[in-house]
């Protein structure tokens, strides 16, 4: 438990509150300055509750209350660390995950030279490393501009010109124009097929609910207003979901869910207050709170569906032109064998594939030109093109991780060069093979990595404006 001694001494402290009350350090000082410094945080939180506006833990559907300026001060913050260690919040929490609670971060980043930073542990900086996560998930949902992952990167948005005369996220979702773009449509496939396959996978990452409760299915808070939890539980009673977990069309597409034809939409209510400008309006005798209200559609997580597959006849491997001349344009070196075997080998810098006539199903053709392109995803990983670690030992995490990227990238290519318009079967239990490798707690971040690197190696190796 944090007693209000402690989050007057601790500047972490003090912008992880802040944060998750949707206000300013110095409005959260100011509320609870006349209680005594044994006072537990919380406690002091609730004993504002008969005030206009109380200090509160903001839910799910709340965070359009936050203050635009305690957001700048957190970001502003963090941003300096970011700097001073060459690193996004988002990759300094992964780093620090496993670490000892008492290590410093100058003993874990040596490469850390301010003096401030280099004396915080893991412990005191983990929780709002943890608390900023749910602030850059939510507010990238608002489409400002490119997917958030730094501090800094919200630090660019708020302070853009557009803002700087608005005070709260309810300001911003009211003036800003919503941009629903799709840029990532093959590998939300692929994890949509990995759910469809094993709908354990996304579920095993989510934290225990409570029984009766709802959350969100991306941020794992709670929808705790009174209305959205009234609306959804009747939802629940009515169609028989099994599922407390809820997320909008954007939010299952982000965590690789496709939304069902006729799935049931849900609406989830944004609270916030009309006449708060001002970080603290106190009311006039009977003078009446108005709210304005922002309404989310929301879709239950048993109405989420898959892509099903086709099955196998015997047909032979017809010639992809495009690809059949950029493989010449690019100096591929390919050697075909009876051996039945496929694979790239950087020290000959050759790639070994199994003869055309091996290809027999139905699916000839691609399934030979999705090998050919996995093993040319693996052959820009050389040092003279993309220059990323190859040739490991088998079974080691990075030889497990190329072979994510190379499939990924096989996959993106795949649909760059018109074979498919989605995701392959056989690809996508490919890369579910090699993922389980990894801690289901890492396997997010492993498979996003991979996908940013298939990315970079599909685009050395085609990219459709440029080649036709």
């Amino acid at each position: 438990m944090t007693n209000l001694a402690a989050l007057r001494k601790s500047d972490l402290l003090q912008y992880e509150f802040a944060l998750g009350t949707g206000r300013t350090v110095t409005n959260l000082l100011s509320r609870t300055k006349d209680l005594h410094g044994n006072t537990d945080v919380f406690n002091a939180m609730a004993s504002t509750g008969s005030s206009s506006r109380p200090v509160k833990w903001l839910g799910e559907d709340e965070f359009l209350e936050a203050s635009i300026t305690g957001l700048k001060q957190a970001s502003r913050f963090l941003a300096s660390l970011e700097k001073s260690l060459d690193m996004s919040v988002s990759d300094l929490r992964n780093a620090l995950k496993g670490k000892r609670g008492t290590s410093r971060l100058g003993k874990l980043f040596p490469t850390l030279e301010d003096e401030y930073w280099t004396n915080i542990t893991k412990a005191e900086i983990f929780p709002l490393l943890t608390e900023y996560r749910f602030w850059l998930y939510n507010i990238d949902e608002l489409e400002l501009g490119e997917e958030l992952t730094s501090a800094q990167s919200l630090l660019t948005i708020l302070e853009q010109p557009l803002f700087s005369q608005l005070n709260r996220l309810a300001d911003i979702a009211e003036v800003s124009d919503f941009n629903w773009q799709q840029d990532q449509k093959i590998f939300d496939n692929i994890l949509t097929q990995l759910e469809n396959d094993n709908k354990s996978f996304i579920k095993e990452w989510l934290d225990s609910p409570v029984l009766g409760a709802h959350y969100n299915a991306r941020s794992h808070r709670m929808y705790d207003s009174l209305f959205s939890w009234l609306f959804l539980s009747l939802m629940a009673q009515t169609y028989g979901f099994t599922s407390n977990l809820w997320a909008t069309k954007k939010q299952w597409g982000k965590l690789g869910c496709t939304i069902a034809y006729d799935a049931k939409p849900a609406a989830v209510f944004h609270y916030f207050n009309i006449n708060a400008n001002k970080e603290h309006v106190a009311l006039a005798d009977g003078e009446m709170q108005s709210f304005g209200r922002k309404i989310s559609i929301v879709y239950n997580a048993d109405q989420v569906q898959g892509f099903d597959g086709s099955g196998i006849e015997n047909t032979k491997v017809k010639p992809l032109r495009v690809l059949d001349k950029r493989i010449d344009e690019l100096g591929v070196s390919i050697e075909h064998t009876d051996a039945g075997k496929a694979y790239y080998e950087p020290e000959a810098d050759v790639i070994t594939m199994p003869n055309k006539a091996l290809f027999k199903g139905k699916d000839a053709t691609k399934a030979y030109y999705a090998t050919l392109l996995h093993e040319m995803v693996h052959w820009t990983g050389h040092g003279s093109r993309c220059n990323r670690n190859i040739g490991e030992k088998f079974g080691s995490p990075a030889y497990a991780f190329e072979e994510l990227v190379a499939e990924i990238g096989s996959s993106f290519l795949c649909a760059r060069f018109g074979l498919t318009k989605r995701a392959r079967v056989n690809s996508v239990r490919y890369i579910a093979n090699w993922l389980s490798s990894f801690n289901l707690k890492k396997s997010m971040a492993k498979l996003e990595q991979a996908a940013r690197k298939a990315n970079q190696a599909s685009n050395y190796i085609y990219i459709p404006k440029r080649d036709d």
